[in-house]
């Protein structure tokens, strides 16, 4: 992810809620299809945030140099999946995070069942569960 001027805040570091967009655009890429597809038309995923829970490590400053966001999956539920997420650049960890995102239907926005394609996918990017810090 390329760090932009925008993301920065009055504090000279990258804003949280910049970072969230970082983790949000990490997820899409990797997982094209939940949402909405290359078109722009609606898929029948609908995978909505429930939980992020994000350690911040590091400040990060703004930088030409792209800082790099990881995303997997450490668990794969009924109808909800955990995303782990890491940024960093060079040798820094700047935050590790995790959300949780429920599936639901398009017609009733109740908690559905992955499908087994969409378990396929999710189950192409394993990952280990993160030791975030309690409160």
């Amino acid at each position: 992810m390329q760090v932009r001027w925008s993301d920065v805040d009055l504090f000279g570091h990258v804003n949280n809620a910049a970072f969230l967009r970082y983790l949000d655009d990490a997820r899409f890429s990797a997982f094209t299809r939940m949402g909405v597809d290359e078109l722009g038309a609606l898929t029948e995923a609908l995978l909505v945030v429930v939980k992020h829970e994000i350690d911040y490590r590091a400040p990060l400053t703004f930088t030409q140099v792209p800082v790099v966001v990881e995303v997997w999956v450490p668990r794969i539920g009924r109808s909800s999946v955990d995303f782990c997420y890491r940024v960093t650049s060079g040798e820094t960890e700047h935050l590790v995070a995790r959300s949780r995102m429920v599936q639901l239907d398009r017609d009733t926005h109740r908690p559905r069942p992955f499908t087994d394609e969409e378990r396929t996918a999710f189950e192409a990017h394993p990952g280990p569960e993160l030791d975030l810090r309690s409160w």
